[in-house]
């Protein structure tokens, strides 16, 4: 796992099919995905651990700790069961990047696009 430097901040990036893996010990971290435009997405504090993807594109998210070596990181590749059909591989990746999101609201339909 990678540590943040002295600075207590890094900017990560995230390829697609990727997961972010943080881990926070003895201090406080926060994550924001970045977007087009400044304030895009929410800051979200970490305390633990937590996983980020996969997503169907490449992602970019600011990671910030205090003290700075609060924070680990680590990106891998996602590990897909196997599948037997091109449906059943849509289900999958669809199902992986609905379980993604941050918080998915039952009543509200979601459609993945990618």
């Amino acid at each position: 796992m990678t540590r943040l430097g002295i600075s207590g901040r890094d900017v990560v990036d995230i390829p697609a099919y990727s997961i972010l893996t943080i881990t926070v010990s003895g201090g406080s971290g926060t994550c924001e995905e970045l977007g087009d435009h400044p304030g895009a997405f929410p800051e979200t504090a970490i305390n633990g651990s937590a996983a980020i993807g996969p997503f169907a594109v490449a992602t970019r998210y600011r990671l910030r700790s205090v003290p700075a070596s609060a924070l680990s990181y680590e990106i891998a590749p996602a590990d897909f069961p196997a599948v037997s059909s091109d449906v059943e591989r849509i289900v999958k990746l669809t199902q992986a990047e609905y379980d993604a999101l941050s918080l998915p609201d039952a009543a509200t339909l979601y459609l993945v696009v990618g």
